[in-house]
């Protein structure tokens, strides 16, 4: 099977502005692969940071058929298999790759795959390989994409403050989306932390926080790819797409239906509302979240191990 694998997998590489391509199990085992420069570190970085995406568009589209990473530097494409939804492949393409091709070349092949699968495993999936912490920053170690440098993983957090103004701008320029697009179902910004700004108000969702889930870890991809910042992703369904671009301190979510407009023209509307929705949201407040005043005397108190020290604040 891995043969008649590597020579489909290659029938994609051949397609203009293809790239790399790897076959995945949907746990982040590679099982095959084509491509001009990967290594086989490589491979297994791709599979294992792509299996994430894969599993929250899973969470927010049950049925997805694809989903596209565009930065300016590169696209990287998620595509299910039909009638295999414990695979999927992974591709990378040069940034000006005609995507309508693509997916019409990729089709018949997508299909051999999804059969090669069903008549050798049999709905067994082979186990995973499993990697101690050594192993894991040797391949990390052997992914960086600069030489001479070393990688920093840090996670940071903060809060945006916005006025009166600023609210109402951004449920404006909201308003003007749902207004000027047709067939839409849902327009809402994720700031930091999962918070939703939409027509109906400030609110805890759990799409706003599996939108921004999303998007960062397509941003992860990206930057270990291509070292390069995410520019958008279009996850679309056989009934949807979900547009997410990235914003100041959070992401611009839009879900509209499928065959409501043509996709190119749909991207040159939404460039006018990212721009003004960025503008709006460079000018916010940001500030780190601090430690409360009590809660800080409480974990910096001096005492016994038998005291129970209690802080709290006058009123």
């Amino acid at each position: 099977m891995t043969n008649d694998l590597n020579d489909t997998l290659q029938i994609i590489k051949m397609i203009s502005g293809v790239e790399n391509v790897v076959l995945i199990q949907k746990d982040g085992l590679p099982v095959a692969s084509a491509g001009v420069w990967f290594s086989k570190d490589e491979v297994f970085a791709v599979a294992s940071s792509t299996a994430a995406i894969f599993g929250v568009a899973k969470l927010i589209h049950g049925n997805f058929q694809y989903l596209l990473m565009e930065s300016n530097t590169s696209k990287v494409f998620l595509a299910s298999l039909p009638d295999a939804p414990d695979f999927f492949l992974a591709i990378t393409t040069a940034p000006r790759v005609n995507l309508a091709a693509l997916f019409i070349e990729m089709r018949d092949s997508m299909s051999r795959i999804a059969y090669l699968l069903h008549q050798h495993l049999d709905g067994r999936l082979p186990p995973l390989r499993s990697f101690n912490q050594e192993e894991t920053n040797e391949v990390l170690s052997g992914f960086s994409v600069a030489e001479g440098k070393q990688t920093q993983y840090a996670s940071s957090r903060s809060a945006i403050q916005l006025d009166r103004s600023q609210a109402l701008s951004l449920r404006a320029v909201l308003r003007q989306v749902h207004d000027s697009i047709p067939a839409i179902e849902s327009v809402f910004l994720s700031l930091s932390g999962g918070v939703r700004v939409s027509l109906e108000g400030f609110t805890n969702d759990r799409m706003a926080a599996m939108s921004f889930a999303l998007h960062d870890a397509s941003q992860r991809v990206i930057a270990t790819l291509r070292n390069n910042r995410l520019q958008n992703v279009l996850c679309e369904t056989n009934s949807i797409r979900h547009f997410i671009y990235s914003v100041p301190h959070g992401v611009f979510s839009l879900w509209v239906k499928r065959d409501s407009q043509k996709l190119g023209l749909m991207r040159l509307l939404l460039k006018h509302y990212i721009s003004e929705t960025t503008r709006i949201l460079e000018s916010a407040i940001v500030t780190d979240p601090g430690l409360p005043d009590d809660l800080r005397d409480l974990i910096l108190s001096g005492g016994s191990d038998n005291n129970l020290v209690v802080a709290r604040r006058e009123k």
